[in-house]
């Protein structure tokens, strides 16, 4: 399959291209455009530099335009193939259909104003793959009952939260006192008596085995769609996911207060882990995109605006404030993309086969 070339050229075109396939998800173009399809973008660009050109002896914009290709010759050169570059590779990219994951790399480029110009380009693009199976996906789903021993452990546990340690008597020893668990102790925590507190805390545990209860339930979900989906993966994109994971695992642990030394340490020793989850991570995203667009799922203004409010409330900034720092950095596109993804997660749900777990 790798190595296969086309080549598309119209009969007195300016533009001939090759194109293969080098690896999986990821193209090579091999592209020559002629001197006529050159002239006019350089023209454009003398043009634009002509109207900001300050020579001395001329006011600004009047210099004459041979006068100006002499002062500037880098500037218009660079200028012209940086335009030409993104124009045919895009139109390269567009005739063929092919859906780009990250920006296309130059490989080789040869210009000359008189011959034109040669390149070679190389991009990466979304896998291609048969959708499998994804609806009824059969899960299990854990009980969120909490039992008596549960409660008696928080109990025990909020008990030692509250010990003390008081003098015994004999010099400067001290003893740790646990409180004893009466209604004294219950308004101490801020409840009338202690069976409102034990209430309290079986609400708190049933909340908890609820979440995690539907974190289960999507893992289980995700391990299935995975498993049911054999593809490639565009190499560079899953590089740059290990490295973004990368820096969020040397983050969290400067923040949990270890040292640069014992950072490094674990990153060596979870850097597979990490690898092995940026893979999983890219590939879920790519099925779960693909049935969004099958299924026709799609983001509506108002689920935009309730999670750009839910950003702003976070950030304690003006929702127009927050969308402006978000475009700023080009980062909206991906919000959008997280509230798709989990509005398609919870649709596999809704369709799944889902059994109560014995366990």
């Amino acid at each position: 399959m790798f190595g296969r070339a086309s080549k598309t050229q119209t009969a007195e075109g300016p533009m001939t291209v090759a194109m293969k396939q080098s690896q999986p998800c990821q193209y090579v173009f091999t592209i020559h455009l002629k001197a006529q399809a050159v002239q006019p973008v350089r023209e454009a660009v003398v043009q634009e530099v002509q109207r900001e050109a300050t020579i001395a002896g001329f006011r600004k914009g009047k210099a004459p335009k041979e006068l100006v290709e002499q002062h500037h010759p880098t500037a218009i050169r660079d200028e012209t193939v940086r335009r030409l570059t993104r124009h045919v590779v895009e139109q390269v990219i567009s005739d063929h259909k092919l859906k780009p994951v990250g920006p296309f790399e130059i490989i080789h480029l040869e210009f000359d104003e008189a011959k034109g110009m040669q390149l070679e380009a190389q991009v990466e693009v979304e896998p291609d793959f048969p959708l499998g199976d994804y609806r009824r996906i059969p899960l299990k789903k854990s009980s969120i009952a909490v039992a008596a021993e549960e409660v008696a452990q928080a109990l025990s546990r909020l008990q030692e939260s509250m010990a003390q340690l008081v003098p015994t008597g004999q010099g400067e020893a001290k003893e740790k006192r646990v409180p004893a668990l009466d209604d004294e102790f219950a308004k101490d925590v801020g409840f009338e008596n202690v069976e409102l507190l034990k209430t309290h805390l079986e609400a708190k545990l049933r909340e908890q085995n609820t979440t995690q209860q539907q974190h289960e339930l999507e893992q289980q979900l995700c391990d299935a769609l995975l498993a049911r989906h054999q593809f490639e993966l565009p190499a560079r994109l899953v590089s740059r996911q290990t490295e973004r994971l990368k820096r969020e695992f040397h983050a969290r642990l400067l923040l949990a207060g270890m040292s640069e030394e014992q950072v490094q340490q674990e990153a060596t020793k979870y850097e597979e882990q990490v690898r092995t989850n940026a893979s999983r991570h890219v590939k879920l995203a790519f099925i779960v995109d693909r049935i969004a667009e099958k299924e026709r799922l799609s983001v509506t203004q108002d689920e935009m605006m309730d999670r750009l409010w839910k950003l702003a409330t976070r950030m304690g900034k003006d929702p127009t404030e927050v969308r402006r720092l978000l475009d700023a950095k080009g980062l909206w596109p991906s919000i959008v993309s997280s509230i798709l993804q989990e509005k398609t997660i919870a649709w596999l749900l809704s369709v799944a086969t889902v059994e109560r777990s014995e366990a």
